[in-house]
């Protein structure tokens, strides 16, 4: 064919007329797979814009073009979801193309489905003792389908083919990471895939030595680690009781492996969720369809799948608005994860563990109310102890004023559990009532003061001060849009609450409205909506010194007065146990003026330490016994071998777990010997706490060496841990934990 700068005309038609008439789109491609031109079906023909110059030099691919998104595809991985069908072009001697015909199977593969997918995104929150779940709303969860196997089987190497049998019949747990390859061998495989990436096998190494290897090892179950999942004993069982599924996979026949795995792809499954570097070539999903959650947290789309046989494989993700940018708070591994065969119309359930994500979208409340709810989103003020009260932890009196139990558990009264200080950021959470904000109450101010020090002594005495130091406070807002194709997405916006400074008083923040289009906000979005829940003051606690602070909440008028007979009924703290309704607030925590209010107080503990944690060398009546770090203990008979470690918090707002572990062995005689947990407060197990927390106690030998006594002499691990007890509301202060590690060794004189 000569040269010529006319475009490629290509005659097309189908086999057999579809029973229903199918717009098309016909994309253009260079041999080396990049994008040149798309251009819809015009009659029976393709017409490229291109020149022809040869026709052996492009790719031709025609797929339907009732879904929008085929507009967005710039690659050939990405078109291969629509099913195209790849032109081979035919010239004749003439140097014309002759007509391409359509199989007659396409138009029933071009052919979609409705699928309706509902459910409800969901997180578990903890209030003091009260723990439930909750919807998310305005949460943004993308659903996707996940390919068939079949669809990527042929594009996956022999190398990866052949270790299969090696996996499914010898598996070892937890599965080996592979060595990787000198460079990356997937190709577009990894382009619709997330971390980890994959370390495929090694290159080069002999696929037919090593099954020649294999083949002689008999057929048994290895997976006896009781770590491994049951379901992948439970499959194996199956496999070694399949012998034509065996026979395949030992064949060492690449052909033959393939079809087997294609054929029984649901019985490997199990096994290829837990070997992350397979998920590339195995496992691949693209997006079909977007919702986002209403006030319950429910979600209720529709989407469109191709007409294949098969009902589709659906994966979920799930992004939350953050500080006004689209987060990502759910998003597991896809072969683990995925709805397989999904039901369409049946409720999916995401559970949401993300600490970023907040208790939002609560009722609206009806009238002149300000529900002071919590600190952080999980420490409800009703679970804040106001007054000194004391118990015995560790045989050392301990007093509860100003600490929370949040998060705590266990305990042998539910005063023990009143143990944890208050650290890092704090944020308070106030909801206020439909009826406000009201010229009588129009502005709100926390203050505060230290009334004692860590060690509870009394502080000096000092006047209130804001708590917020000129701080500008904003709240977001949500509203609807629409994009250029008529699909429904969120925004969001934000409402400076202040800080105002009015009438000699500063650091004044408006009250906000129950709805954003009211005033004095005015929001003019789409649906603006807003969490009812209001961050009223967000204070970094490392800036105070440690110690019990006390926390006011005042309340001004639109002309800044501030108000001091406000009656008691208008604060509201929640109920102790149920969290909602809400209750009217205990005289404890007013500051009263007669038989009205002049605002909420509240006591709390702040707490900022860092715990430490040391483990020491073991000492033989009562000497070190060695010098050195190797760690060898050689003991005499009837010696006093004493372990020590110290555990400590400035304060003693920590707990620790110390462990001596023996060699390989779960000695239970042993260890109720030597571990304990506790307070840092006092003696915990058989351990002697002193004065500067360190925990002692002299064992025998033949309690340490327990079931080897026999040959007297063993190898420990030691191990404590130290957690710190205080939390900002959202979650416990980990990074104020504190850890040791040592090892030492047992041998007779």
């Amino acid at each position: 064919m000569k040269n010529t700068s006319k475009p490629i005309l290509i005659p097309l038609r189908f086999s057999e007329k579809p029973a229903q008439d199918l717009s098309l789109v016909a994309f253009l491609f260079s041999r080396s797979g990049k994008l040149l031109e798309k251009t819809a079906l015009r009659g029976d023909s393709i017409e490229f814009k291109t020149a022809d110059n040869n026709p052996r030099l492009y790719k031709i691919f025609v797929a339907p073009a009732d879904d929008k998104t085929i507009d967005g595809i710039t690659g050939l991985p990405e078109l291969e979801r629509f099913n195209p069908f790849e032109v081979v072009l035919d010239v004749n001697r003439e140097g014309i193309i002759n007509p391409v015909l359509i199989p007659n199977e396409y138009p029933l593969l071009w052919l979609r489905r409705s699928c309706r997918v509902r459910g409800r995104v969901i997180k578990n929150f903890s209030l003091g003792t009260l723990t439930q779940d909750r919807g998310i709303c305005h949460a943004r969860v993308h659903i996707c389908e996940v390919d068939r196997i079949r669809l990527l089987i042929e594009k996956i190497p022999d190398r990866i083919i052949i270790k299969i049998p090696e996996l499914v019949i010898h598996p070892e747990w937890p599965f080996p990471i592979p060595e990787p390859e000198p460079f990356n061998r997937l190709g577009s495989l990894t382009e619709k895939f997330d971390p980890p990436q994959p370390l495929p096998w090694r290159f080069g190494f002999d696929a037919a030595s090593e099954f020649a290897a294999r083949q002689s090892e008999p057929l048994k179950n290895v997976l006896t680690n009781e770590n491994a999942p049951e379901e992948l004993r439970e499959v194996q069982s199956v496999l070694l009781s399949s012998p034509r599924i065996l026979s395949q996979l030992n064949s060492g026949n690449v052909a033959a492996i393939r079809k087997t795995l294609v054929e029984n792809f649901a019985i490997f499954h199990p096994y290829f969720c837990h070997v992350p570097w397979l998920w590339p070539y195995f496992y691949r999903y693209d997006e079909v369809a977007l919702a986002y959650t209403d006030l319950n947290g429910a979600f209720d789309v529709t989407f469109r799948y191709w007409n294949t046989g098969d009902k589709p494989d659906l994966y979920f993700w799930v992004e939350y608005l953050i500080d006004g940018v689209w987060t990502t708070v759910y998003k597991p591994s896809v072969p683990c994860n995925t709805y397989w065969d999904y039901l369409c119309g049946s409720a999916v359930t995401i559970r949401v563990t993300d600490p970023r994500v907040r208790w939002e979208c609560n009722d609206i409340l009806d009238g002149d109310i300000v529900w002071i709810k919590t600190i952080g989103s999980s420490a409800s003020v009703s679970h804040i102890k106001q007054q000194d009260q004391y118990s015995v932890i560790q045989g050392k009196l301990f007093n509860h004023v100003g600490l929370s139990d949040v998060f705590m558990s266990g305990g042998s009264s539910a005063l023990d559990n009143y143990r944890r200080p208050f650290g890092g950021t704090l944020n308070f959470v106030v909801q206020f009532g439909s009826g406000l904000p009201a010229n009588g109450m129009y502005y709100y101010r926390w203050s505060y003061r230290q009334l004692r020090n860590a060690d509870l002594s009394n502080a000096p005495a000092a006047a209130l001060a804001s708590l917020h130091k000129g701080q500008a406070l904003h709240k977001a807002y949500t509203y609807e849009y629409f994009d250029a194709l008529g699909h429904k997405h969120f925004g969001q916006n934000t409402f400076k609450l202040g800080p105002v400074a009015l009438n000699g008083e500063d650091d004044l923040y408006v009250i906000p409205p129950a709805f954003p289009s009211s005033s004095p906000v005015n929001a003019t979005e789409l649906s603006p909506l807003w969490d009812q829940n209001t961050i009223t003051a967000s204070v970094d606690s490392t800036q105070f010194a440690d110690g019990l602070y006390e926390f006011v909440l005042e309340l001004f008028d639109a002309n800044g007065v501030k108000l001091a007979a406000i009656p008691k009924q208008i604060f509201q703290v929640p109920h102790y146990t149920s969290f909602a309704p809400s209750v009217n607030a205990a005289d404890d925590y007013l500051l009263l003026n007669g038989a009205n209010a002049r605002g909420f107080t509240m006591k709390a503990r702040v707490d900022n330490q860092r715990c430490e944690a040391t483990v020491y060398k073991i000492k033989v009546n009562g000497s070190e016994a060695t010098s050195d770090c190797c760690g060898f203990v050689p003991y005499p008979p009837n010696a006093n071998i004493e372990v020590a470690f110290r555990a400590y918090h400035p304060h003693n707002f920590a707990t620790f777990n110390f462990v001596v572990n023996k060699g390989t062995c779960n000695d239970a005689i042993q260890q109720g010997f030597t571990n304990a947990s506790g307070m840092v407060i006092g003696n915990a197990g058989n351990y002697t706490r002193d004065s500067a927390s360190i925990y002692r106690e002299g064992f025998s030998p033949a309690q340490l060496l327990g079931m080897c006594v026999a040959g007297g002499k063993a190898a420990f691990a030691e191990h404590v841990y130290v957690s710190a007890l205080a939390t900002n509301g959202y979650d416990r202060l980990s990074y104020l934990d504190a850890s040791d590690l040592a090892a030492f060794a047992l041998e007779p004189l």
